[in-house]
């Protein structure tokens, strides 16, 4: 293949074995796996001599072959059915038809291509090299990333080719990272984040209803009322929390003809980087399906907001303090460990908060991430207690965190450490364990965490007051209607109205008319009048339940 943009900056060279990269080569190693995609074998290895950090860099990628072009020489091809015998072959499979090329000085005709599989190897890639030397080594190898966006003989090919639609694109990763990744190359700090689906429409069908539940989702992340969020609410045993289950199923792609996930009004793939399923140890098993990660199409986790002390394999929240701690990843300007730090700052005194260390001293959590040195931080880390969670150091005194407290906490962690650019977030019930009044912080922390990572969320609740942060065009009301389910925004403004007015639109709740009946029962006998009961009675019962007992007795 011809370099059509300007002069090599890397060679490249085709091998099977590892060696140290010489100054501007790039090594693409065959892989000694034998795992394919649909029969695509397009695992690659990657290496470069980086010159601003004088070491090597090596990592992972796609490869992929195309036919040569319909124009060259016949004679020079005369054994290429003997090594390329269909599209898609490996490039293990490739190397001898590659020196073969090499002999007669026709290696500027082979017709390759790659990609990098993940946003963050993009992302990694651009801080190891700098924007200028990525690009460039990109160039070299035929990046599709790099190269979708200029003009090219054969990038249309690759694009409508099986080893593409079929190995590269399989997965939801790749696939946001081909769509989406050419905002890195220009460096971190100019990283889009908007790039992942914001209509959709999921539909399941469940037994016991005669229709198909289905849910019109819209967000919009430009909006000046944040609208990254969508919630779902009704009375139970209608299909809120299916519908978490039908997402998640539909976004891994299982074969069910009862559920479907599609962008707006088509049926386009969901452009979505990440699936995390996150909430109670009870809701997260029996609502979300179970990671299947060898297999999975989507990189999809279900995690638990409280630690299941009972199972062995489960994480303590100081084990994945210090995993995000000694991650250096980065999501646009800010790294995780920031990330996390300043969404907890906005709810929690995070200058109180500690962890407990084995000797029973305090190591403030802001400093966790840093020290005098590389083997003072590993010290430090070492001698954190792991069975102890974190605690508020007030007047030197330890305190535990609140249950809310605690929630809020180690669900920032788990969004901070799974989280990444065009992320879904599904929440079963958060409320749990929640004061009302913190539920409007829980929002704001999830609301900083979306913006910071360009993801949205989909949350199921029975909470009224999760409804009053949201715009009335994000809420799903559940309402049965004989053996039907109807699903609908409120007429209602939701966003800052009143809790009791919320409760009642969305649960028809008659509370006090039960009030007023049983009161109606009780006083009917006594032949006296409303004033009586409202002089008597009017400091003991609400306005509305007052209200509701006059009519009953005018109706009398």
């Amino acid at each position: 293949m011809k370099n059509e943009v300007s002069k090599k900056r890397f060679e490249v060279r085709f091998t099977e074995g590892e060696s140290d990269p010489i100054p501007g080569e790039v090594q693409l190693i065959a892989p000694f796996g034998s795992w394919n995609d649909f029969g695509y074998n397009i695992g690659c290895k990657a290496k470069l001599w980086n010159p601003r950090l004088e070491r090597p860099f090596c990592f992972e990628c796609f490869i992929g072959f195309l036919p040569p072009d319909k124009n060259v020489k016949k004679g020079l091809y005369e054994e290429y059915s003997n090594y390329y015998s269909r599209e898609g072959r490996s490039l293990t499979d490739m190397v001898g038809y590659i020196e073969h090329l090499m002999v007669n000085n026709a290696l500027d005709e082979l017709r390759f291509f790659t990609m990098l599989p993940t946003m963050n190897d993009y992302r990694a890639a651009v801080e190891e090299l700098g924007p200028q030397l990525l690009q460039g080594m990109l160039e070299a190898i035929h990046d599709l990333v790099y190269f979708k966006n200029r003009s090219s003989s054969w990038l249309s090919d690759a694009l409508d080719s099986e080893v593409f639609n079929l190995g590269f694109m399989r997965n939801s990763e790749p696939f946001y990272a081909f769509n989406n990744a050419d905002s890195i190359l220009h460096g971190v700090d100019e990283e889009r984040f908007e790039g992942i689906s914001e209509s959709l429409k999921l539909k399941y069908k469940l037994d016991g209803f005669a229709n198909t539940h289905e849910v019109n989702l819209k967000y919009d992340q430009s909006s000046i009322v944040p609208k990254r969020i969508n919630i779902l609410i009704g009375k139970n045993g209608i299909g809120k929390s299916q519908a978490l289950n039908a997402f998640c199923r539909a976004a891994l792609r299982y074969r069910d003809r009862n559920i479907f996930l599609g962008v707006g009004k088509g049926n386009d793939r969901p452009m979505i980087n990440r699936l995390l399923a996150i909430g109670t140890p009870g809701e997260t098993q029996n609502t979300f399906p179970a990671e299947r990660r060898i297999s999975q199409k989507l990189y999809y986790r279900r995690l638990s907001l409280t630690r299941n002390a009972r199972a062995k394999a489960s994480k303590s929240i100081s084990d994945m303090l210090i995993q995000l701690a000694r991650s250096s990843e980065r999501l646009g300007k800010k790294n995780r460990w920031n990330l996390f730090l300043d969404a907890i700052g906005n709810v929690l005194p995070l200058e109180d908060l500690v962890l407990r260390t084995k000797n029973n001293n305090y190591v403030k959590l802001k400093y966790l991430a840093s020290g005098d040195g590389e083997k003072a931080t590993l010290e430090k880390w070492a001698k954190i207690n792991k069975k102890s969670d974190p605690m508020l150091l007030i007047s030197k005194e330890p305190h535990s965190m609140s249950s809310g407290q605690l929630t809020f906490f180690k669900f920032a962690l788990l969004c901070c450490l799974y989280i990444e650019n065009g992320s879904f977030v599904l929440l079963d019930e958060p409320e749990t364990h929640m004061h009302p009044n913190m539920i409007t912080d829980f929002v704001e922390l999830l609301d900083e965490i979306l913006e910071n990572t360009g993801s949205l969320a989909l949350i199921a609740t029975h909470s009224a007051y999760f409804v009053r942060e949201i715009p009335q065009d994000q809420v799903h009301v559940f309402k049965k209607e004989a053996n039907n389910v109807c699903i609908s925004n409120p007429r209602l403004t939701t966003f800052g109205a009143p809790v009791d007015s919320i409760s009642r639109f969305v649960f028809d709740d008659d509370a006090e008319s039960k009030l007023a009946e049983k009161l109606y029962l009780r006083i009917k006998r006594q032949n006296t009048t409303f004033e009586n009961i409202v002089n008597k009675l009017g400091d003991e019962i609400s306005v509305a339940a007052m209200m509701k007992l006059r009519l009953k007795m005018e109706d009398a």
